[in-house]
């Protein structure tokens, strides 16, 4: 079976199970429309599906997916607008309670990052290393795993952890992102997927470090 045909059976299987078994639910989301209480920013990786991780029904998460979960800090850059008007959408008009970062193992956009610390040409791409800058702050200012980061090294894992934590910082240089926090009506989240094991981590603000949820 071809990559389309296996899209389109799962489609059908889709259509004659899922949608049968809640069609109340997908009327409800058209009659009253979508409140989700989370916003979940989380990698296009293809190995890493958020709504079969998290096990969540429609209507219930707002979701931005792009290369490397990245968030970038406040921009007037037009190439950034996709995440930011998604997150000004989130907070301002759906009234999200809740901001999750969600990296993971193996991602190819922080390896591309550190690939491109030193020659930003490595990759041979004309978008991709402009976008993965984001992840760059992460070697100068590191907000976990900072001595192993600031000594030179170049952990894909501990890079990846750092990033997380580095759009977590993004979020708080949007001023109504950082009211919101403020006011306790906001709270962000980091979220650390292992594709080998399945563990799904958290960051811990006290400790500085991710563990068990």
């Amino acid at each position: 079976m071809d990559a389309v045909a296996k899209l389109k059976a799962g489609y059908e299987k889709f259509q004659q199970g899922y949608y049968q078994d809640n069609k109340d639910l997908f009327k409800d989301l058209v009659e009253n429309g979508q409140h989700p209480k989370t916003l979940l920013v989380s990698c296009s990786d293809s190995r890493v599906e958020p709504g079969i991780i998290l096990q969540n029904q429609p209507g219930e998460v707002f979701s931005i997916r792009n290369a490397g979960n990245f968030v970038p800090p406040k921009s007037k850059s037009p190439e950034d607008h996709g995440v930011t008007s998604a997150l000004e959408y989130a907070i301002k008009v759906l009234k999200v309670e809740n901001i999750m970062i969600m990296g993971h193992a193996h991602c190819g956009a922080v390896k591309a990052a550190i690939d491109t610390e030193k020659d930003k040409e490595a990759l041979g791409t004309e978008f991709v290393q402009h976008w993965v800058e984001i992840a760059h702050d992460v070697f100068e200012n590191p907000c976990c795993c900072a001595d192993s980061i600031k000594a030179g090294n170049r952990d894909p894992r501990e890079v990846e952890y750092a990033s997380v934590v580095n759009s977590m910082n993004n979020l708080l240089t949007f001023e109504y992102i950082k009211e919101a926090v403020d006011a306790g009506q906001l709270k962000i989240h980091g979220l650390h997927f292992d594709i080998e094991s399945g563990a799904l981590l958290s960051y811990n603000s006290e400790t500085g470090a991710f563990g068990p949820l």
